[in-house]
């Protein structure tokens, strides 16, 4: 079987939730699968290589055009031309038997050719006001229900996005999988006082600290986070916790106000991949109180480094922390204030850590490689 696998997702030059599942479930993919042949796709003018993982060159292809994507992304949506089978046969002389596209974006192909579209949030179906003007015209072009309509089968990374596909878009369910994501097996706890120390010099972190891992948007619920910490602080004077925002930030949202108000919260920006270990391990806790998530992979980052974690009762949070973390109502400041004070004690400090490193051994992107490939099988067209 010839496995075409849809790239541009990468392209973007930054690390996201819907990167790392790429690289994560290829690396596992082809590590797996010594049999089918794979010809990877993208269009740029940047070289895919530095994004991928090591593939055996003799069962997996690089091709590529360097059409402009805004006329090819403006051709793919209101022309459904040119198909993506037919530029991949042209460049590498071999008709693929299905497209695997990780992350919907226009991608026609041949009738003849079977499609799976991996979704992983309806964000912005159910937010449109926490994107950028630019980000809403995007999803305009992105025109998912096309996508829906012309792929052979959907995956959905939690039942709760299989929910959002069926409710919002009137998906048959059938045609929906969830094959959940998991964590790169590098992210484990650690007491390496060399690792941990170059960290917290790196980004200047104090010796105390809840923290947050994500992008600084407002669907992120920074706000609530930030007033919880305050009503902790005020009831737990003595208490030398800071609260350690990490992620890229929008300009707009935190300014000198925002700094000068909150002396005891820092921002430290973008965390490095190598750094996020130290980082997770460092903390008393991870915050992630977001008002919508389509998984929510740093919750699975934080236990499989034994951080406990405070998340939200709500969309598809419980489904991936169980009983493993202390759910609270996203829009509850005391409940959240109430979390980071449960955590200063030891003892359950101890036990939300334990039921954290036992739950993320149920997620493996093995298990997630295994179920992409029998859905790619079974949707052949052979």
């Amino acid at each position: 079987m010839i496995i075409g696998i849809d790239m541009r997702a990468l392209m973007h030059g930054r690390v996201s939730g819907v990167e790392n599942y790429i690289r994560s479930l290829l690396d596992a993919l082809f590590e797996m699968d010594k049999e089918n042949q794979y010809i990877l796709f993208y269009n740029s003018r940047k070289k895919l290589k530095p994004f991928l993982p090591n593939f055996d060159a003799r069962r997996i292809k690089v091709v590529h055009t360097r059409y402009p994507n805004k006329l090819l992304h403006l051709l793919w949506r209101f022309f459904k031309w040119p198909k993506i089978d037919r530029l991949i046969e042209k460049k590498s002389g071999k008709r693929i038997d299905v497209l695997f596209v990780p992350d919907p974006r226009p991608s026609p192909v041949s009738a003849s050719v079977k499609k799976v579209t991996t979704f992983h949030d309806l964000s912005f179906e159910r937010y449109p006001q926490h994107f950028s003007w630019k980000s809403q015209l995007w999803f305009k072009v992105l025109y998912p229900q096309q996508e829906i309509k012309t792929s052979t089968a959907l995956i959905a990374v939690s039942e709760f996005t299989k929910r959002e596909l069926v409710d919002f878009y009137k998906v048959n369910e059938e045609k929906v999988t969830v094959i959940h994501e998991a964590v790169p097996g590098q992210l484990k706890s650690t007491q390496d006082a060399m690792l941990l120390g170059t960290a917290r010099e790196k980004y200047n972190l104090p010796d105390r600290f809840f923290l947050t891992f994500s992008t600084l948007e407002p669907r992120k619920n920074l706000e609530n986070v930030i007033k919880a910490f305050a009503i902790f602080q005020k009831k737990h004077p003595l208490e030398t916790y800071r609260l350690v925002l990490a992620g890229r930030r929008d300009p707009h949202m935190f300014g000198k106000v925002f700094i000068e108000d909150h002396p005891d919260i820092l921002l430290p920006g973008f965390i490095d991949e190598e750094d996020k270990t130290a980082v997770y391990s460092l903390a008393r806790g991870m915050i992630f109180v977001s008002k919508y998530e389509g998984f929510g992979l740093p919750l699975l980052e934080a236990m499989a480094c034994g951080t406990p974690v405070i998340c939200s009762n709500s969309t598809s949070m419980p489904e991936v922390v169980g009983e493993a973390a202390i759910q609270v109502d996203p829009y509850d400041i005391e409940q959240i204030a109430e979390g980071m004070e449960k955590l200063t004690r030891e003892e359950t400090f101890e036990n939300y850590r334990e039921k954290g490193l036992a739950r993320v051994k149920e997620f493996s992107w093995k298990k997630a490689a295994r179920q992409t490939l029998k859905l790619l099988e079974k949707n052949t067209s052979k």
